[in-house]
């Protein structure tokens, strides 16, 4: 996380601010942040005014002089591919479950199993070549998901190889770490993995209670053991999603604390989620709201003095996946080769809009059926209360950040 310091102001705050920055009050700053890009401030960078906090005149022109607002081209084509729809776990929660399990069952329905085969890779690679070619796009990148794509490791091995010498310069597999074993997860790397995404729910004993195999067996331990196992074996990154909910909300700092020290603070992040209310009567009691601020700044404050980074909040629109019809800048494709907007509903009967090889079928023919990330997601809060929550959240997350840099950053030699 590089920041931006701005340290000497004089002027006045008149000049409007560019759509999409945020300004956040730190302990001892104010942050700037733009996309992907944060700046700190000093406190008397920013007035208050009748609209509001402004950022001072010649702070935001030293900003624009250091092209802190100018927007990174796009410079890969980004490509999600479900490499195998089942899954080896049965959360209740999943989106891709079509009904509630059965009394006493922990096998959901779920769409319909497809599995990427060797065709198909070849298929997909095909359309990407494509696609990058129209859009005057020189790199891509990959992001393995599934159900779980680990039930077809060669698959995902396949389609890692066909991608890499089309510049691939980013990978990533979204996997429940239950199938990651150690040789594996070495033939991933080599292939071309560069950083795997985990999911928890929460410490040992919740998490086997939810994240559980379709037998009802936990997973914790296992999934611990492997992570452990990969990391030494790779120098791939991870990134750890851990699902919030009331009944989880106890006990995560022991979570933490096992991810802190499965892998070095340096190789991974922490991502705290709260668990979606897909409509098949999963509720989730956590919400975006003032009295569940502290809990998610302690476990940040936590996860930070392990070294593991913690990626801000950011809309949705910046999604190169579905932000923009048609697929332009990305393409979510599904085992059997159709193409949706969004991996929320890749497999869903109905939504497809066109396949790998014949392309996107016609901006009206699929108008309707272009949805965004959370399209079918209940709330967590008013926009107004998320929006006040991740102000805070962030802005802390921030002043931990750059305290700990300081703290493990080497004096200067002495010179004489």
């Amino acid at each position: 996380m590089t920041t931006t310091t701005i340290s000497s102001v004089q002027n006045r705050a008149d000049q409007p601010v560019p759509d999409g920055m945020r300004l956040l009050r730190g302990i001892e700053c104010w942050w700037v942040i733009y996309g992907s890009k944060h700046a700190r401030l000093p406190l008397e960078a920013v007035i208050q005014t009748e609209a509001g906090n402004r950022v001072l005149d010649d702070v935001l022109n030293a900003l624009r002089e250091q092209e802190f607002f100018a927007k990174p081209a796009v410079t890969a084509y980004a490509v999600t591919v479900l490499t195998a729809t089942a899954c080896n776990l049965g959360c209740a929660y999943c989106f891709q479950n079509l009904e509630l399990p059965a009394a006493g069952s922990f096998a959901p329905p779920r769409i319909r199993n497809e599995v990427l085969t060797p065709d198909r890779v070849r298929n997909v690679a095909d359309f990407v070549a494509r696609q990058m070619a129209a859009a005057s796009l020189e790199q891509t990148s990959l992001l393995l998901f599934g159900g779980e794509p680990l039930l077809n490791p060669e698959g995902s091995l396949e389609l890692l190889r066909a991608l890499k010498p089309m510049n691939l310069v980013d990978a990533e597999m979204v996997t429940n770490g239950v199938l990651l074993h150690r040789r594996l997860a070495s033939e991933l790397s080599r292939a071309g993995l560069h950083r795997v995404q985990i999911t928890f729910d929460g410490a040992e004993s919740i998490h086997d209670t939810i994240r559980v195999t379709r037998n009802g067996r936990g997973t914790y331990a296992k999934i611990l053991r492997n992570v452990a196992q990969a990391a030494e074996e790779t120098d791939l990154s991870w990134h750890f999603r851990v699902n919030i909910s009331h009944h989880n909300l106890d006990g995560l700092e022991k979570l933490v604390d096992d991810l802190g020290n499965v892998v070095p603070g340096e190789r991974a992040s922490l991502h705290l989620a709260l668990i979606d209310d897909s409509g098949l009567g999963y509720e989730n009691e956590v919400g975006y709201a003032p009295e569940y601020v502290h809990r998610f700044k302690e476990l940040h404050t936590q996860a930070i003095a392990y070294g593991m980074h913690v990626p801000l909040s950011k809309p949705m629109t910046d999604c190169p996946y579905c932000s923009t019809v048609g697929g332009a800048e990305g393409a979510v494709v599904n085992a059997d080769g159709q193409l949706y907007s969004c991996w929320e509903n890749a497999g869903r009967e109905g939504w497809d809009i066109g396949d790998v090889v014949n392309g996107y079928r016609p901006t009206p023919d699929i108008q309707d059926k272009w949805v965004a990330c959370d399209f079918e997601i209940k709330s967590h809060g008013t926009q107004e209360a998320t929006r006040l929550f991740f102000e805070e959240v962030d802005a802390a997350v921030l002043d931990d950040t750059y305290a700990r840099r300081r703290s493990t950053t080497p004096a200067p030699s002495p010179t004489g």
